[in-house]
């Protein structure tokens, strides 16, 4: 989305040659906005004149997206979280994952509510849908996450904004290790109380052996 800064507007209008102006207000509307931005350049061309007028435009990207996946048993979920990058509230509806591949023995079942959000400044907030398959998980899994959005204000918008999206692959969603966590009450005890030391038991089971990209990363990323 655009926000247009009136200052800079100005400026652009007073003097289109003064460069340093126009790039200390940007940077200064870049630090206010705390928001990624997208510069680009308009240049029109009039039948009636020999110059052409270059306009800078920067364009916010409201949005940001990551995705993960989660096992719990033979369960498996995908989830998506979106974090708000403006000073502006947003409400969030139709919010949908959908398969590429579109692979019918393959189900993404919504465990989202079918009512509007709205998502404060700075605020994440994730989606999550399940997996559900008949015959066997494909190798990768093609994902399209799709959300519409509008600016959260009492007043009716006269303009509608195009849907965020956001793409993502999944690979190797195999279930590698099996973690089972129980704690014990001391020696003699029959229930755990407060200020009394008692054990934690971890199980780590590994279900699948890794290969041999696996077990490099890791190596590398864990501690």
């Amino acid at each position: 989305m655009y926000l247009p800064s009136a200052t800079e507007s100005a400026v652009q209008k007073e003097n289109t040659t003064n460069k340093e102006v126009h790039r200390k207000n940007k940077e200064k509307q870049k630090q206010d906005n705390c928001m990624a931005t997208v510069d680009q350049k308009v240049t029109i061309d009039c039948p009636w004149s020999i110059y052409s007028t270059i306009i800078a435009l920067t364009f916010c990207i409201p949005f940001n997206a990551k995705h993960s996946l989660l096992s719990a048993g033979k369960r498996k979920y995908v989830q998506v979280c979106v974090q708000n990058l403006s000073e502006l509230c947003f409400q969030l509806s139709d919010n949908s994952l959908k398969n590429s591949a579109d692979c019918t023995d393959l189900q993404l079942v919504p465990l989202n509510p079918e009512t509007q959000q709205v998502i404060y400044s700075k605020q994440s907030i994730f989606f999550v849908w399940e997996l559900k398959w008949t015959k066997e998980l494909p190798l990768s899994l093609q994902c399209l996450f799709s959300v519409s959005f509008c600016p959260s204000t009492s007043e009716p918008q006269s303009f509608t904004l195009k849907p965020f999206t956001y793409e993502f692959q999944v690979e190797n969603f195999f279930t590698l290790y099996h973690v089972k966590t129980e704690i014990f009450p001391p020696l003699g005890a029959e229930y755990c109380k407060t200020g009394s030391l008692c054990s934690l038991e971890v199980s780590i089971t590994r279900l699948v052996d890794l290969s041999e990209v696996d077990r490099d990363e890791a190596l590398t990323e864990s501690d």
